[in-house]
């Protein structure tokens, strides 16, 4: 929060009291907001969001499939590997 939220007079990060109003700045606020903020960055809605913001489709998706890829293990690799596969033979069998 780099605001108050009372007055929206600009804060330092040491302040615990607003210097305009004297409403005192909760760190619990801040740390649910920052945890929010994270939890949405990591979401479907937010990787597709940052793809769209970004100026080059392809090479958006491609940098968030490699922050994908890298929180992944390689059992996690392996079983997306084989999900692929048997979609492409079954794909393959139908055509």
């Amino acid at each position: 929060m780099k605001h108050c939220p009372s007055c929206g007079h600009e804060r330092n990060n040491n302040d615990m009291r607003c210097p305009e109003c004297g409403r005192f700045y909760s760190r619990v606020i801040e740390l649910i907001d920052e945890a929010a903020a994270d939890e949405e960055k990591n979401t479907l809605r937010g990787r597709c969001q940052r793809i769209l913001d970004s100026g080059n489709i392809k090479q958006g998706l491609l940098l968030e499939w490699r922050q994908i890829r890298a929180g992944l293990s390689r059992q996690a690799l392996f079983a997306l590997f084989v999900m692929f596969a048997f979609v492409f033979a079954l794909i393959i069998t139908v055509l």
